[in-house]
């Protein structure tokens, strides 16, 4: 996975709603591309509440090598035991369609995740873009 952006902004109102922030209240945003045999796959935008996240950087992100929840769990001391998902086909636009490679208008899967941990606190917002050209979306939750 390559790492495209890491900062910190101020919470929208919709994403504050979900992680149950106050609308700018800092988050993380990252942004990455998931690529499989060299072909861009899935563009994913995460939000990460910005106090349990605070050192979460881009070089930091760049170092790792291993699934995100690892090092939120191991770096940052949250787990996550429970995702809801939705999923929808959307057509590609704006950006996502450099960044994936594909036409104006060629469909994708959207892929909207909302992780929660201990306590039942939601702590990770995840919207995947998922070309499925050559790929299904397969995922395990539990």
């Amino acid at each position: 996975s390559r790492f495209l952006e890491c900062r910190r902004i101020r919470a929208s109102a919709e994403i504050a709603a979900q992680l149950e922030l106050k609308t700018g209240d800092p988050v993380v945003f990252v942004r990455r591309l998931l690529s499989f045999e060299s072909v861009p796959t899935v563009l994913d935008d995460i939000w990460l509440p910005g106090a349990a996240f605070r050192g979460l950087t881009a070089e930091r992100l760049s170092q790792y090598h291993g699934p995100l929840y690892g090092l939120f769990e191991t770096e940052f001391g949250t787990r996550m035991i429970r995702a809801e998902e939705r999923i929808r086909a959307v057509a590609a636009e704006g950006d996502a369609i450099e960044v994936l490679g594909v036409d104006p208008g060629a469909p994708l899967l959207l892929v909207e995740r909302l992780s929660y941990t201990y306590g039942a606190r939601p702590v990770e917002i995840r919207r995947g873009l998922c070309v499925t050209r050559n790929h299904h979306y397969h995922n395990t939750l539990t």
